[in-house]
């Protein structure tokens, strides 16, 4: 009965002879971008070569370097390692479009300083014959790749080629998720309904229609009208959809559990069930870095913390004349946080509240504290009152990226509230974060509930590209005043 009801519709609307399954889109995506790569490699090897006494490539012309294979492999070879560190095709990238941009954007960022050590090596250290044939390359590229890529989430936010979505399994959780899914903006998908075997009495409770059980899956799946099927907990162990299951993935149909498309999708831990609960746990702390990464966060944290020391050292004087003619007492504030596995430290603060502003007990931070002095409210806004902690920084108690470190007294009640709390204390505290860019300060248990959920998830997916994501929408914030 469902299917007589949705089938001519989208048979009407969405041929299915025309209709391309997920795996024909990302054959698009990565031939696209790959398309691309080599055009502008080979256009920007050709635009060097039109001049060599102004662009040099090599100092004997006359050799195998001059041909523009050995040139375009090298290129090559540094996309492959790109692609290898970055994996910007992987299906936390493919159900978001900002977040697949910007990891080919990294991929590139990091295509560009692989090939540059290439070149410098083969150069002897020649830096002006090593930048001659990247900047051209790069100032092709750049636009050409925005513009395709552009044009890749302009088609797929069209009604008639967002995801067909079919949720297996009905019940109040996968309801909720959908629901808070659906509220988003970003979400560009069509949901035509759940199946399930045992359908209950009170089905209409549910915001989307329940289609029927696997007989029904089975044939949406044949008639080329599912694209994403998401499978509910309750369906994880259930035979009666494995064959079927089985058969949409042979047929390129991409597969999620419900607890992994909430967080490709929200960008943020699934917290709902105990068994994903459990699950979370022993995927954290099993988590080992890997030697890469290791040496982009040490490297970063250092440059940063270099760069932000010279910066407080030359903002200082005028801070602390502002802090001090606005609120007579110390400059500085200093208060004793948890950091990396428990361990406490004293963390540094400009000072933005009034003294003895915590005279009656600890309290959590509001939207308008009044505690908060005029200077303070100006420091808190841009973030600088957190330029001090690059001390903390460089002396390892604190990175640059990470999750917030909370005082103790809070630590202890949010354990009690919140018993995944202790798993966010698994990775050093930064000075941003995941949580910091994608909500305001907490300022009761149910924020900070939220902001576990988002400190969670990154904690799961440290990389290069959400550290870089993490950063950009840091500076936005600086610069838009929007801290508080």
């Amino acid at each position: 009965m469902a299917v007589s009801l949705f089938k001519p519709l989208y048979d009407l609307l969405l041929p299915r002879k025309r209709r391309w399954t997920a795996r024909y889109w990302r054959w698009l995506l990565v031939g696209g971008d790959t398309l691309i790569f080599l055009f502008t490699l080979s256009y920007a090897l050709f635009l060097v070569s039109i001049d060599r006494p102004q662009f040099p490539i090599v100092h004997n012309p006359a050799s195998f370097a001059w041909n523009p294979f050995f040139w375009e492999a090298q290129g090559c070879l540094a996309w492959l390692v790109a692609l290898h560190h970055v994996r910007p095709y992987a299906q936390l990238y493919m159900l978001s479009y900002r977040r697949g941009a910007l990891a080919i954007f990294c991929v590139l960022g990091a295509m560009l300083a692989c090939w540059l050590l290439f070149l410098s090596l083969f150069f002897q250290g020649d830096v002006f014959a090593s930048l001659s044939i990247l900047l051209p390359f790069a100032f092709i590229l750049l636009p050409i790749f925005g513009l395709w890529r552009a044009c890749y989430a302009s088609l797929l936010k069209l009604f008639l080629f967002q995801p067909l979505t079919v949720v297996v399994g009905a019940s109040t959780v996968s309801d909720a998720v959908l629901n808070e899914l659906c509220r988003s903006e970003k979400c560009g998908l069509t949901i035509l309904g759940y199946v399930d075997e045992y359908i209950c009495a009170d089905h209409d409770r549910f915001s989307w229609p329940v289609l029927g059980g696997s007989v029904i899956l089975r044939d949406l799946i044949a008639s080329g009208l599912v694209d994403l099927l998401v499978v509910s907990p309750e369906c994880y162990g259930d035979l009666v959809f494995y064959p079927v299951l089985m058969e949409a993935q042979a047929q390129g149909v991409q597969i999620f559990s419900l607890a992994d498309f909430y967080e490709c999708m929200a960008g943020k831990c699934f917290l709902l069930q105990d068994s994903d609960v459990w699950k979370l746990v022993k995927q954290v702390y099993r988590y080992r870095m890997p030697l890469a990464y290791q040496c982009w966060r040490r490297a970063l944290d250092l440059c940063f913390g270099v760069v932000g020391l010279t910066l407080l050292l030359c903002l200082l004087p005028l801070f602390a004349l502002f802090i001090c003619l606005d609120s007579p007492g110390p400059v500085f504030y200093c208060q004793e946080r948890m950091g990396h596995y428990g361990r406490c430290f004293r963390m540094l603060k400009f000072r933005s509240m009034r003294v003895n502003a915590e005279l009656y007990g600890e309290a959590w931070a509001s939207l308008h504290d009044s505690r908060v002095t005029r200077v303070g409210r100006i420091l808190r806004a841009t973030h600088l009152d957190e330029l001090p902690q690059v001390l903390n920084i460089l002396r390892g108690e604190m990175s640059l990226i990470g999750p917030r470190p909370e005082r103790p007294m809070f630590v202890s009640q949010l354990e009690q509230a919140l018993p995944v709390f202790h798993c966010r204390l698994t990775a050093k505290p930064g000075l941003t974060g995941w949580a910091q860019v994608k909500m305001p300060y907490a300022s009761s248990y149910e924020d900070a509930a939220v902001k576990l959920q988002y400190d969670l998830y990154y904690i799961q997916h440290q990389s290069f590209t959400l550290d870089v994501s993490i950063l950009l929408q840091t500076v936005v914030e600086v610069l838009w005043c929007s801290g508080r």
